[in-house]
């Protein structure tokens, strides 16, 4: 497979603020759980510490295979970040790092609809596993497919897109991003849809990979795993993200397992914003283990 360049994948969102929370050291061991293009990882390595980083997107890890083909403190795991726990289970690491965005070349260069902006397959898959979004849209009830666009999209339009999607599969069955895109171009007045179809594939995307059950059950796994003081920072771009994040922090807090360091979400400075566009809906949640 031929390298991507570095730019293909997103500019790393909050590099300074992660490293500042995180407090990377000679020696240390850190985690990144999204690895993506490498940018966060590739910090962390210069630190002097060791980096384990998975991504589920085989493409991800080959370019980082020979972006860091050098490096010898560097751990690449072929794996969504579910499978953590059982790989980090008697490290004891010093910090965690989950930056829960979608890639830009996911978004733009990714053959598996992530983006109504491509013409491609209706898949959203992140691994080659389980059913696709086209899937779940051509066999879900009409009352699956309004939970689906309200609980993850809080689409407030869900009954009449349910609606219209099941009078489409009745003729054809949906098989790619034009299909789905249609059918809220049909169903939406034209000063709406953008962000309904925003709102649309983001659903699609986070129930194809239960984005946020994974989420909940990684984050409340892997805070005790960790060694003491050791750290978790989390990105998170969208509302429900957050509010796992914020759940299940508290949770642990609760229960001694750590303490919680941002009362409230760190969001990208200006400059930031005004650099990469694609950083003004990230949020930064912060928690350390108790020793």
């Amino acid at each position: 497979m031929a390298r991507l360049e570095v730019g293909t994948y997103h500019i790393p969102v909050m590099l300074r603020e992660c490293l500042q929370w995180l407090q990377p050291r000679e020696n240390g061991l850190y985690v990144d759980g999204t690895l993506g293009g490498g940018g966060h990882t590739a910090e962390l390595l210069k630190s002097g510490g060791r980096v384990i980083a998975f991504d589920a997107d085989e493409e991800a890890i080959a370019h980082c295979r020979e972006r860091f083909v050098d490096e010898k403190n560097l751990t690449l795991v072929h794996a969504n970040f579910e499978s953590m726990p059982d790989v980090i289970r008697e490290k004891r690491p010093d910090g965690i790092l989950l930056d829960l965005g979608v890639s830009s070349f996911q978004f733009d260069h990714h053959g598996r609809g992530f983006s109504y902006r491509m013409q491609a397959p209706l898949d959203m898959r992140f691994t080659p596993e389980g059913a696709t979004a086209a899937d779940i849209l051509n066999t879900s009830s009409v009352e699956e497919i309004v939970r689906i666009l309200k609980a993850y999209g809080e689409e407030p339009m869900a009954w009449r897109l349910a609606e219209a999607i099941v009078q489409r599969r009745s003729l054809a069955a949906l098989r790619t991003t034009a299909d789905l895109r249609d059918v809220v171009i049909q169903s939406i007045p034209p000063q709406h849809q953008p962000k309904t179809m925003a709102r649309v594939f983001q659903a699609l995307r986070i129930a194809t990979n239960a984005e946020l059950e994974r989420l909940e059950n990684v984050l409340k796994a892997v805070a005790p795993l960790l060694a003491p003081s050791g750290r978790i920072v989390v990105m998170s771009y969208h509302s429900l993200e957050d509010k796992i994040v914020k759940s299940v922090f508290k949770e642990l807090a609760d229960n001694h397992v750590v303490s919680v360091l941002t009362k409230k979400p760190i969001e990208p400075d200006r400059e930031e914003v005004a650099r990469n566009p694609r950083s003004r809906s990230a949020r930064l949640r912060v928690c350390e283990r108790i020793v």
